[in-house]
């Protein structure tokens, strides 16, 4: 599952601090409960993360000090069971997902990729005991590496040898295998199933907003490596295809020309990944400072109307299909299970993730 270092803490309390530079001004210096809205992925790490996040972005003012000898004060993070969440965990059963995902995997040319690596997969499963080996399989040690190098860690004598004759080592060629099976999970029509709905949400807080309706300023989420790339993939802009690292973040921004009349609104979107600068991107078909109506128009087919149906959770009439069990249909019977017993013992679970393994992950932040 895995917790945040120290390192992973100073690093997301810096992003804090960065984003508290960046929106001042916009942002009150105090923490006001209406501006803001956090929610996180029901994972440790992610908890944990924004937490320290918050605490960089709102270290409390003289009259918010609680006590004398704390320089944090406490601000609410909203979750879910990752087994309700499509948005930032994308733990929620979607089988058309699934369907899609698996076959991508059995396709020809990652049959090829498999046959050509043959050697190279023994080669780890010799040196981890982990296996059997494919390139959807491989993140497990790529992210041990990775782990290892961002604690200052020295890699193994092994994976920082060349791999025969390829001109890079071991742990290279681990790395540019992970990066074709990250691509690939929301690769196509993927990508309207698992970053859409995030995609979705941001998107109707922009409407809300242009009606007048009173909404926080900013949303944070707290999610993983697969939260960024769900979302930047939805938007285009996932071209170069690998996991971000740790503490990336991508921001979404609704801006207003106040000077034009009517007033004019743009979209401009950034992402930061572990560098001190955040990178304007523009999406494909538009300009970096992206015209509203040209926004949505780009992004209209990345949007899931019906993201059940899509999924084929429900038939046409809107009902659950017969001989479909979602994981929170199984957990609901199973916790019903449990309330039988609560009075002899306490059952307490926690799930892997499917790049679980890592020490902390990533923060994703869309400012409307």
């Amino acid at each position: 599952m895995g917790w945040l270092s120290k390192i992973g803490m100073n690093q997301h309390y810096e992003l804090g601090q960065w984003l508290r530079n960046r929106y001042n001004g916009f942002l009150s210096s105090d923490y006001i409960h209406t501006e803001i809205l956090v929610t996180s992925s029901d994972e440790d790490r992610c908890l944990m993360s924004a937490e320290c996040n918050l605490a960089g972005l709102y270290p409390p003012a003289s009259d918010q000090m609680w006590n004398n000898n704390i320089t944090w004060q406490p601000i609410p993070i909203h979750t879910k069971p990752k087994y309700e969440d499509n948005r930032i965990n994308m733990g929620e059963d979607c089988p058309s997902y699934t369907e899609q995902y698996d076959a991508d995997m059995r396709s020809p040319p990652i049959a090829a990729i498999d046959k050509a690596n043959q050697d190279f997969y023994k080669f780890l499963y010799n040196k981890t005991g982990w296996g059997p080996q494919n390139v959807t399989t491989l993140w497990k040690i790529a992210d041990l590496f990775l782990c290892e190098k961002a604690h200052g860690l020295n890699l193994t004598t092994w994976a920082s040898e060349v791999w025969k004759n390829e001109n890079i080592t071991v742990y290279e060629k681990l790395h540019y295998l992970d990066d074709i099976a990250f691509r690939l999970l929301f690769s196509g029509p993927k990508s309207r199933l698992k970053g859409g709905p995030l995609l979705k949400e941001i998107i109707e807080n922009m409407n809300r907003r242009l009606k007048g309706e009173a909404l926080p300023k900013l949303y944070m989420h707290s999610g993983h490596d697969t939260t960024v790339a769900a979302l930047l993939t939805a938007l285009g802009l996932f071209d170069h295809g690998r996991s971000p690292p740790y503490a990336a973040m991508v921001a979404v921004e609704l801006r207003e020309i106040i000077t034009s009349r009517p007033h004019k609104y743009f979209v401009n979107v950034f992402y930061k990944n572990n560098t001190e600068t955040a990178y304007k991107l523009a999406i494909p078909g538009c300009k970096i400072d992206c015209p509203y109506d040209t926004f949505l128009n780009l992004t209209k087919n990345k949007i899931p109307t019906d993201w059940e149906k899509e999924c084929g959770l429900t038939d046409n009439s809107g009902d659950k299909k017969k001989g479909i069990f979602t994981i929170s249909t199984i957990m609901s019977i199973v916790l019903g299970g449990l309330l039988l017993v609560t009075l002899i013992v306490l059952v307490v679970t926690c799930l892997r993730a499917r790049r679980g393994n890592d020490g902390f992950r990533k923060f994703l932040a869309n400012n409307v």
